[in-house]
């Protein structure tokens, strides 16, 4: 009787979430790359006007967090900054780990309402739907059934994303959005020989973004690496890659072709469909695509080819820099981020066509080569409010083994 009052209730959900007038516009996915700050304007905005006109309840989804009821209320505050109303915000009960600053609730004891007609509601009635951070198997295992099947939860997100609703999330909640995601692992354990640090893994997401295998805190944490290594697994189908940076988001509507990029960081693009893989016994792969975008620029997702920003201009032929570059690496070396080694030292800089860094753990290491191609393009610009930033495309990317000796010099 519980299960046909449940399939009563969806059939009516999934029949308010296909009105005609729903369907009258695309879904929207909103995918920040972790560590969200209250006060970034432009991704809250561009999450808050992505609701439904006809629909503008947002389901905060926190099951990921090991602090379900305080992330929840963290970004449900946060929304509320920035001019949501507070009667439009609903939380919904999914979680697997008792939230330890509520003594009154035991959040785990919602581990079973992927399937609960009250909280299904809450999604069935949303315009707007956030998966909050944390862990994103927690995520999956809750809202993935046994023998793989979606809860009733999950197919009503998936209902509201086809109906035209928005649905975001960050960190774990970026995680998932692509199918197989990432869940585990550190760039140099996916490079090197017995590196510490975890391995490389991954496992099935919820799908939302099919275009690419979705990495988050990118720059923060140097997953270039363990992205292209993901690109090139025999086992991971996605060939083409994006990395989102901390505070920093991806705008997609379903169908679309090109995602913009929003917030203050940057948005790696990766392209291991013309990559070579090295044939040794040591991670070798040449001849990977890259490009990075930042606020207001858009990244066609066929080629990764960089619309920029209005207020960039090309720097190729315009370079701004014209020095030998460092072949290096370490604390001692300035300007070892991606945009500052592929901007600075590469596409902005006349005298260089190629630059090399450099890690290693114990005796193993790899070299990370940037060369300038015929094709490769780039842009830098100060935004309206003063930053500055980069927009570049046509990068190839190699990785190369290389073996490390240190000696202690005489002094």
């Amino acid at each position: 009787m519980a299960w046909k009052l449940l399939t009563a209730f969806l059939a009516l959900a999934m029949g308010a979430c296909t009105t005609p007038s729903l369907l009258a516009q695309p879904g929207t996915l909103v995918i920040v790359g972790g560590g969200l700050e209250a006060d970034n304007e432009e991704v809250f905005r561009a999450f808050l006007e992505a609701r439904l006109t006809e629909a503008t309840s947002i389901a905060i989804v926190p099951a990921a967090s090991g602090a379900p009821s305080q992330s929840a209320a963290d970004f449900r505050d946060a929304l509320v900054r920035h001019g949501a109303d507070p009667a439009d915000i609903r939380i919904v009960e999914l979680a697997v780990k008792d939230d330890p600053a509520t003594a009154d609730i035991d959040e785990a004891g919602w581990s079973a309402n992927a399937d609960n007609p009250s909280e299904i509601e809450k999604i069935a009635q949303a315009g707007a739907i956030w998966l909050t951070g944390g862990d994103q198997s927690r995520l999956t295992e809750l809202l993935i059934g046994e023998g793989g099947r979606d809860t009733a939860m999950l197919a009503a997100i998936r209902a509201r994303l086809e109906a035209g609703a928005v649905v975001g999330g960050t960190s774990a909640g970026a995680a998932i959005m692509s199918d197989p995601m990432i869940t585990q692992g550190d760039t140099l354990a996916a490079l090197l020989p017995n590196a510490p640090g975890e391995e490389v893994r991954f496992d099935r997401g919820l799908g939302f973004f099919q275009r690419a295998l979705v990495d988050q805190h990118f720059g923060e944490r140097a997953r270039l690496g363990r992205l292209a290594a993901l690109l090139v697994s025999k086992d991971q189908p996605h060939r083409i890659g994006i990395g989102i940076d901390e505070n920093t988001a991806i705008q997609f509507t379903v169908g679309e072709t090109h995602v913009l990029v929003l917030g203050s960081g940057y948005v790696t693009f990766l392209d291991a469909r013309s990559a070579k893989i090295g044939d040794g016994s040591r991670f070798a792969v040449r001849n990977l695509a890259l490009s990075l975008a930042s606020s207001g620029d858009r990244i066609a997702l066929g080629d990764g080819q960089v619309e920029p920003a209005p207020n960039k201009q090309a720097t190729v032929g315009n370079e701004y820099f014209d020095a030998e570059t460092i072949s290096g690496g370490g604390m001692a070396l300035g300007g070892s981020t991606l945009a500052e080694v592929a901007g600075e030292a590469l596409l902005d800089n006349s005298a260089a066509r190629s630059v090399e860094r450099h890690s290693f753990s114990g005796t193993f290491g790899v070299t990370y080569r940037l060369v300038q191609t015929d094709d490769s393009r780039g842009w830098w610009g100060r935004s309206p409010a003063g930053n500055a930033s980069y927009a570049l495309s046509g990068i190839r990317f190699d990785i190369e083994p290389i073996d490390i000796t240190i000696m202690k010099a005489e002094n």
